[in-house]
Formats: structure tokens, C-alpha cells, sequence
């Protein structure tokens, strides 16, 4: 008998888990070839010491927002999806999951796409022969769904199992770059100066912020708010670990391609099991958090299925060779996804003073304009920072997120002035 998943009602207590063991599977997150990839070109860049600096700030600053949209998941036992209802109403929010769906759908194909190439590489490097890339990727994709289609429970049994194992190949590999470069010389590297430390920073938190915008879906098994924020360790030390760790190997080498490095290092067939352990573990939580986005679209049918029907799209993506050319539209749809995160922050604690019900959904307005206001501002200015148009904090997910979370409060404080007015206009004019 599978665990029931939720999707449709808010978590009981008898459900609930331990902070730490949400903040394994959060942690997981971060343990994925595109990360690895970002960092060792980060590393290459700006060096191992500027990488360090930039890793962890721009987790720490993803950390300050997981604090809150943690409690919102722990206090309100709701999903993503169904939280963000409450600010975008019961229609609107269904826009919203259909971005934040197609995202995350997206990125599963890509994610199983690379690593697919990836494997493929090894294979050739290793045997001199290979086979097609798609064999590869849809291999790759059909593992990661059979963890990912049965819930959190088994979702978090899986990363409890397999992240020690990846924690000590990537000790190994680690332990390994460090017998061919002391520290203090590898932190003396300045890399070519190819990046600026504030474009670094901001790649990270472009890269890692929807691990904070979509942490309600996990933290919504926290025991408590306490629980709920020792889960938010794994942004804040988790995912800091593993981008220093592929940092490392791909400063002492001057080579961001993993597998490159891992080649020069002697231990091809290592990588391959790093990279499939970490991708499988973290693109697991992208389709996991996919199919309670289209339980919001398809109520009649169990997380089972939405998950197989979600994987199948996936892999026709992969088979027709496509998946990579998703990559720039994925980036624009994540950085209108942020957003979000400012507007249910703001409309929990401030305008619905942390009373969210799930009993009370079937009676929202099917529209809330304000929030669709505040998220095309929010919008608007990620992408201006993006793209080079302006950003005033030089950080585009942060003006993002700052802009639609301002907004949306002015209006909510406008909206709450024109009820009282009207509300005192008719108590003088009546009888």
C-alpha cells in the first residue's frame, strides 16, 4: 500500500517528519550535474577562493527567503500549489502551476538529457564505443520516475540511502584533487577572470532560488516551526557543500567539463556513479514537485499516474533531441516563477495573518488581480536585471522577488483602506 502523498488535502499531524530529514532531501537538490557544472565554471572564473565566497552567499541569502517560505509550508500543511491559491485565487493560481509545471518538467527532460550525454562520454572514453544518447537518457529518466512517482516518503527513504554513498565518492574525489594542489595554493588561483564575483553570486541564486520558492511542498511534513527551519540546512550548508566540492577538482585542473576532470583524476567510472546518484536524486524532487502541480489540473487522477503521464512527455522530449533546447526558455520561466515566492510570503503573513485553510479554498475568488499585478512587476524587473537592463540590487532574483513582495503589499494595504471606507461610508448613510 503507497503512503498517501497529500496532494489534495492538508498534512496531519501523524504524517509529519523530522526538520532534518526534509533538509536530506532539500539538500539532495543541490547535488545535480548543472549545479556541479555552474560551480566548476564559477571556479575556473574567478578561482576556488572567490568561488567559496560567492557559493555561499548566494546560499545564505536563498536560505533567508527558505526561512519563510519553510514556515508557510509548516504552518498551513499545504502545497506550493495550494498556497499559492490563496493569493492568486483558485483560477489564477492555475496559470501559475502551469508555468511552474512546464518548468519543472522541463528541467527533468534537460536534466536527464545531460546526464544522458554525460554517461554517454564516459562510456566512450572507458570502452572507445558507444550508443545512441537517447538510450542513455531515457535509461536515466525512467530510474529517476520509479522514485519519484510514490510520494515523499519514498522519495526521502531513497536520498536518506544513497546521499551518504555520494557524500563519500565525492570525499574520495575531493581527497584526490587535494594530493595534486595544496589548499593554499588552489585558493591563491585568481581563474581568467571570465565572470565578476557579482555575476557569480547571482548566477548561484538564479540557479537555487526555486528550492526556496517551492519549499513548501517538502516542509509541509515539518513537525513544527522549528523543524521547518532545520530543514532549510539544506540550502544553507548543504548546497554550499556540494558546489565547493565540484569547485575544487575544476580549479586544480582549469576545466569545467566534469568528466574531463574526472578523466584527468583516473576515476571516469566514479563519476559516472557520482553523476547518476546526484542527478537521480535531485531530478526525482523536480518531478515529484511536478505532479502535485498538475494534481491542481487533473484531481481525478493518483500522484502514480501524473508522475508516468509527466516522465512520458519527458522522454519524447529526450528521444526527439530537443530537451536541450529548452535550456533558455527554462531560464526565463524560472525567473518568472520567483516572483511568486515575495507575493505568498506577503499575502500569509501580512494579509491573511497566517490563517490558511484548505477547507476554505473552494470559496476564493477564482481571480486576485493584485497578485498578477505584483508578479509581472516582480517579473519585469528579474528579467530587466537578467539581461542587463538595470538591477538595483545587482541581484535579479532579488530585485524579483523584493519588487513583487512590495507591490503586492501596497495594494493589499490599498485594497484594505477601500474596504473600510466603504464599509464606514454605508454605516453613515444608513438609517
Amino acid at each position: 500500500m503507497l503512503t498517501k502523498d497529500y496532494s489534495d488535502a492538508q498534512v496531519p499531524d501523524e504524517a509529519t517528519v523530522h526538520g532534518l530529514r526534509i533538509g536530506i532531501v532539500i539538500a539532495s537538490i543541490g547535488a545535480t550535474l548543472p549545479m556541479f557544472l555552474l560551480a566548476s565554471q564559477i571556479a575556473v572564473a574567478r578561482g576556488l577562493r572567490v568561488t567559496c565566497l560567492a557559493c555561499c552567499s548566494a546560499c545564505w541569502v536563498v536560505g533567508l527567503l527558505g526561512l519563510l517560505t519553510s514556515i508557510v509550508g509548516s504552518r498551513s500543511r499545504l502545497s506550493t500549489y495550494q498556497v499559492v491559491a490563496f493569493s492568486f485565487g483558485v483560477r489564477g493560481a492555475q496559470l501559475v502551476n502551469l508555468v511552474l509545471g512546464v518548468m519543472l518538467i522541463g528541467w527533468f527532460a534537460t536534466t536527464g538529457d545531460m546526464l544522458g550525454a554525460a554517461i554517454q562520454q564516459a562510456v566512450a572514453g572507458i570502452h572507445g564505443t558507444t550508443g545512441p544518447r537517447w538510450i542513455y537518457s531515457l535509461s536515466a529518466l525512467t530510474v529517476m520516475t520509479l522514485t519519484a512517482i510514490f510520494g515523499f516518503r519514498v522519495l526521502e527513504r531513497f536520498v536518506r540511502f544513497t546521499l551518504p554513498l555520494l557524500a563519500v565518492l565525492m570525499a574520495y574525489v575531493l581527497w584526490l584533487s587535494l594530493r595534486q594542489g595544496a589548499p593554499a595554493d588552489l585558493m591563491a588561483r585568481p581563474g581568467n577572470h571570465g565572470l565578476s564575483t557579482m555575476d557569480a553570486v547571482s548566477s548561484v541564486i538564479g540557479a537555487i532560488i526555486l528550492a526556496a520558492v517551492l519549499a513548501p511542498d517538502l516542509t509541509r511534513y515539518a513537525r513544527n516551526d522549528r523543524h521547518a527551519l532545520l530543514s532549510v540546512l539544506g540550502i544553507a550548508i548543504g548546497f554550499p557543500i556540494a558546489l565547493i566540492m565540484a569547485a575544487i577538482p575544476a580549479a586544480l585542473f582549469g576545466q569545467w567539463d566534469v568528466m574531463k576532470v574526472m578523466t584527468l583524476l583516473g576515476i571516469p567510472g566514479t563519476a559516472i556513479v557520482i553523476l547518476v546518484l546526484s542527478t537521480w536524486m535531485s531530478n526525482s524532487s523536480n518531478l515529484y514537485s511536478s505532479t502535485l502541480t498538475l494534481a491542481t489540473f487533473f484531481k481525478r487522477s493518483s500522484t502514480q499516474q501524473l508522475g508516468f503521464g509527466a516522465a512520458v512527455v519527458a522522454a519524447a522530449a529526450a528521444f526527439l533531441g530537443i530537451a536541450d533546447h529548452f535550456i533558455d526558455a527554462l531560464i526565463v520561466l524560472g525567473i518568472i516563477s520567483t516572483p511568486v515566492a515575495g507575493i505568498y510570503v506577503v499575502d500569509f503573513f501580512v494579509v491573511k495573518h497566517q490563517r490558511y485553510d484548505f477547507d476554505t479554498l473552494i470559496g476564493l475568488p477564482a481571480v486576485r488581480s493584485s497578485a498578477f499585478v505584483a508578479w509581472i512587476l516582480g517579473s519585469v524587473a528579474g528579467l530587466s536585471g537578467t539581461y542587463g537592463a538595470y538591477s538595483f540590487t545587482r541581484l535579479p532574483a532579488v530585485d524579483s522577488i523584493l519588487v513583487a513582495a512590495c507591490a503586492y503589499f501596497s495594494m493589499s494595504l490599498y485594497g484594505t483602506a477601500q474596504n473600510r471606507s466603504q464599509a464606514t461610508a454605508q454605516k453613515g448613510g444608513a438609517p
